[in-house]
């Protein structure tokens, strides 16, 4: 590895925010001069000018000293849709240059993930001409992995406890039986709020929702529409709520125990 020039400057891009939805990347910059360029205590010495690739802002100027120094900027991310959620991946690249007057000043660029949504990992990096160059490869956070498993699981496995609860209502001939029934409206929008729970905000339409979101919604929806309908056919039928079907141990009769008679042997008397 090439040794740093002792006059330098040193850049530290920190990713702070990343917004799929915008197509881009908030960066943190702050700078560190070295050398004849500094002071010694991280003051400038001369305004210095950093150029950059951000589309919101190419020059940021670093005044002769002051005292801190932090800007913001935006880089675009390409190669990817937020539509893939969770599977979506992007690239992001950060091209940055310094100059004070007319002279060039060399920098080193150091590039951090602080973004708990997303995992940013130097792909390329490069520097020539005094320019330094990093390619960045965004993906979701393990985190947000695991909640997006978790999420699509929960999902189904509500949707069908719903749906085998409604088989089993039926099958029995009930009535409308508003325990179930108020749970399966429950569940009904549980799952939207479940959703809108999902971290880094996906969007509508997002792999999530075709994959358990959608049909969770659909077949809770249709087990409560056909429940309720078969509860009030049925009590239309019968005239009234239907009760509650009796226990088998209670349809059978009560077992009567005997009492068992003693042994006696003809012709002989007890003895007293």
């Amino acid at each position: 590895m090439k040794a740093a020039p002792r006059d330098r400057l040193d850049i530290e891009a920190d990713v702070r925010q990343t917004d799929p939805e915008q197509r881009t990347a908030t960066l943190q910059l702050t700078a560190t001069p070295h050398g004849r360029f500094g002071d010694g205590e991280g003051s400038p010495v001369k305004d210095i000018t950093l150029v950059t690739n951000a589309p919101d802002g190419n020059d940021l100027r670093f005044k002769a000293y002051s005292t801190a120094w932090l800007k913001e900027i935006s880089v675009p991310l390409t190669e990817g849709t937020a539509s893939d959620y969770p599977f979506d991946r992007y690239t992001a690249s950060l091209v940055i240059g310094a100059i004070a007057g007319q002279e060039t000043v060399p920098v080193t660029l150091r590039f951090r993930d602080e973004d708990s949504y997303f995992a940013i990992t130097a792909d390329r990096t490069g520097y020539e001409g005094g320019v330094a160059a990093v390619t960045a490869h965004v993906t979701r956070s393990r985190s947000t992995f695991i909640l997006a498993w978790f999420m699509i699981i929960a999902m189904w496995t509500v949707a069908l406890a719903v749906v085998v609860a409604c088989w089993l209502v039926v099958r029995q001939g009930r009535g409308l039986v508003w325990g179930a029934l108020g749970w399966m409206a429950g569940s009904l929008f549980a799952l939207v709020g479940l959703r809108n729970a999902a971290s880094g905000n996906p969007p509508n339409g997002s792999l999530l929702d075709y994959a358990a979101f959608y049909w969770a919604e659909a077949l809770i929806a249709l087990s409560l529409t056909w429940l309720v309908l078969h509860g009030v056919l049925v009590e239309h039928r019968t005239g009234g709520p239907v009760p509650e079907a009796p226990q088998r141990d209670a349809l059978r009769p009560p077992r009567v125990r005997h009492r068992p008679r003693p042994w006696r042997v003809r012709g002989r008397r007890p003895q007293a």
